[in-house]
C-alpha cells in the first residue's frame, strides 16, 4: 500500500523541526496525530490523538481542549499522510519528532508519543480488519455463492 505514494521527506523533516504544531491526517483512520511543540513555564510540548472533526472550527476546539493554556493557533499546519501509520516510523518521522521533543526537554511528551502512535496503529489495524470483513462497510459487489 505504501509504495504508491511519494513523501517529501526533506520538507516533512523541516516541518517537524520548524513548525510550532502539526496535525497528521491519516488516510486510513479518522483519528489525527496532534504534535504541539509550544512550551511555557508550566507546560511542555504535547502529543495527542484527536478525534475526527467535521469542520475547522471543531478541529480548533479539539486542539484547544487538549492545550487549554495556549492560545488558539492562527492556522492549522496539516500533514496529509497518505501512508500507513507505521510509515511514520519507517521513514524516520518518529525519530525526527523524538529529536525535537528531546531538544525541548519534553520527556513526558516522549512517553506520550509512544502511547499515541501505538494507539493509532491499533486503530488502523482494527479499521483494516473491519474493511476486510465488511463490518461497517458496504460492498460494491455482492458475494457470489460457489
Amino acid at each position: 500500500m505504501d509504495d504508491a505514494y511519494q513523501v517529501d521527506q526533506g520538507a516533512l523533516r523541516a516541518a517537524v523541526r520548524e513548525r510550532d504544531h502539526l496535525v497528521f491526517r491519516f488516510s486510513t483512520i479518522p483519528l489525527r496525530l496532534f504534535l504541539d511543540f509550544r512550551t511555557s513555564a508550566e507546560d511542555g510540548p504535547g502529543v495527542f490523538a484527536l478525534p475526527p472533526a467535521s469542520s475547522i472550527r471543531e478541529r480548533m476546539t479539539s486542539m484547544r481542549e487538549v492545550r487549554p493554556n495556549f492560545p488558539r493557533p492562527e492556522r492549522v499546519n496539516v500533514v496529509a499522510w497518505p501512508l500507513r501509520v507505521s510509515g511514520l516510523r519507517r521513514l524516520g518521522v518518529i525519530e525526527e519528532i523524538r529529536l525535537r521533543l528531546s531538544d525541548l526537554d519534553g520527556f513526558e511528551a516522549l512517553g506520550e508519543l509512544d502511547r499515541v502512535v501505538e494507539h493509532l496503529e491499533q486503530s488502523e489495524a482494527l479499521e483494516v480488519r473491519r474493511a476486510i470483513t465488511g463490518e461497517g462497510y458496504r460492498t460494491l459487489w455482492p458475494a457470489q455463492a460457489h
